[in-house]
């Protein structure tokens, strides 16, 4: 099979894939906007894709494709059968209908626009090779799509420490499922699955500010998004931080309209935070993050925390991290020394902390001082914005990557300098969110887009 062959079958199951989830993903996306509607579909859809490719090939051993596409049809079938006749609010955006500043933002698209297509033209450039991709993404999601299952060995094979056991696999998955719809692995068109993520990712950042503040606010935090190239580069393809990033950005925005009093908001928080906790640890600890904001917000009442969107934060990890254990045992990892922690070695500790913050200062942020400064004036200038509540998290995420690196059974410095710029790179697309914000200022969270009735249908209607 030629390669632009390979890339048009891996392209028509990610097209499938997104209409399974569209098919889903409209129960609960119907008070979006249209771009953030594409970016829940693609997202939905591969994480039902994968689920349903561990059902089947927990049946049907070394055929799924045909038991896919089969499920795929009867899903998208009942699910437009269920909503026949039904219509689909449209938005009224923020700004809509004004004419100044729309040179700006068609600009704006233009640039997003062509920057994921230069991720896109480098990733299929040549096969993925990034270590991590070969050591475990790619070694997972080959395994299981050659041996048509998920062999018990890729969690308790000692001569796989090195391929991380205990990760998730959501990747894998998505990439092995992708394989099975295709008829076949081809590393290098499967590098499709992390340009749609990135597209994805676009939008979602888009379609959310252009709703919740204006078409020009959220084309500027998607074209700064587009331009990440920390993260939207060629080398990353392969890496899980690419589809991560596209999870968070979809966690942050469910849980801003879920205190915004959002109902459908909690439905996307759900299967936002199952998308996180599925991809990476870091995910887990994200979500985490945020189920204690909103705990802080709810005056630590824990009750009133359960009841507005705390269950849709918490159970999703848990749930991942049980089965995990139950059903997987994976063996455990030795990465980290807890003996760290103990009272005799916190001054060692201590100096190991100092060692990787001065590492950090000198080698990541030093050299990027004037972006580094340009948003702290950015914050210094501005008011506060309805995603505030996420600099805590964000805050907290890194701090946590400070420990991790300092209590490793490794040198510190060698984990500073393999993985630091990458995994905080991934939190920048949801933290454009913030930056878009506070463009609009403290009100600009108060009036979201809200739906338009058609003429003649009554208030409290089912729509969507």
């Amino acid at each position: 099979m030629s390669f632009l062959s390979a890339v048009s079958v891996v392209l028509a199951g990610a097209v499938v894939t997104a209409t399974v989830g569209y098919a889903l993903a409209r129960f609960f996306t119907g008070d979006l906007s249209p771009a953030e509607r594409l970016a829940w579909s693609i997202a939905t859809g591969f994480l039902v894709q994968s689920i349903l490719f561990v059902i089947v090939v927990s049946i049907l051993p070394g055929r799924a494709r045909l038991p896919l596409v089969v499920i795929d049809i009867a899903i998208v079938a009942a699910s437009f059968l269920a909503r026949r006749g039904l219509l689909t609010p449209s938005l009224r955006l923020r700004g809509e209908g004004k004419v100044e500043g729309r040179p700006f933002v068609i600009a704006l698209l233009v640039i997003a626009g062509a920057a994921s297509l230069l991720f896109l033209v480098t990733a299929l450039s040549e096969p993925m090779w990034a270590p991590d991709y070969l050591a475990m993404w790619g070694l997972k999601g080959k395994t299981i799509f050659e041996t048509g299952f998920i062999p018990r060995r890729l969690f308790q094979d000692r001569a796989l420490y090195w391929g991380r056991p205990d990760y998730p696999l959501l990747v894998p998955l998505s990439l092995a499922t992708l394989a099975s719809l295709s008829g076949g692995w081809n590393d290098q068109a499967l590098a499709l699955f992390f340009a749609l993520c990135e597209l994805a990712t676009i939008l979602g950042v888009w379609g959310f500010l252009a709703r919740r503040i204006s078409p020009l606010t959220g084309a500027a935090a998607a074209a700064l998004v587009s331009v990440c190239f920390p993260l939207y580069r060629a080398v990353n393809a392969g890496h899980a931080e690419i589809p991560l990033a596209l999870a968070l950005v979809l966690v942050s925005c469910a849980f801003l309209d879920a205190l915004g009093g959002s109902r459908s908001a909690v439905t996307r928080l759900l299967f936002a935070s199952l998308l996180s906790a599925w991809i990476k640890p870091e995910g887990t600890l994200f979500v985490l993050l945020l189920a204690g904001v909103l705990w802080v917000r709810q005056r630590t009442r824990l009750v009133d925390t359960w009841k507005n969107g705390g269950w849709a934060l918490v159970v999703p990890p848990v749930l991942h991290a049980s089965l995990m254990f139950l059903l997987c045992r994976p063996i455990p990892q030795r990465d980290f020394d807890p003996t760290f922690l103990e009272p005799r070695r916190w001054a060692e500790l201590l100096t190991r902390f100092g060692i990787v913050i001065a590492r950090v200062l000198g080698s990541d942020v030093l050299p990027a001082w004037v972006p580094v400064l340009a948003i702290g004036l950015f914050f210094l200038f501005t008011r506060r914005g309805f995603a505030d509540p996420l600099l805590a998290v964000f805050a907290l995420q890194i701090l946590a990557y400070l420990a991790a690196f300092s209590i490793s059974s490794f040198d510190p410095i060698w984990k500073v300098e393999a993985s630091f710029q990458r995994i905080v790179a991934t939190l920048f697309p949801a933290f454009a969110l913030v930056l878009g914000a506070r463009v609009g200022g403290e009100e600009s969270g108060q009036s979201v887009g809200t739906p338009v009735r058609p003429p003649g249908q009554r208030a409290g209607s089912q729509i969507g």
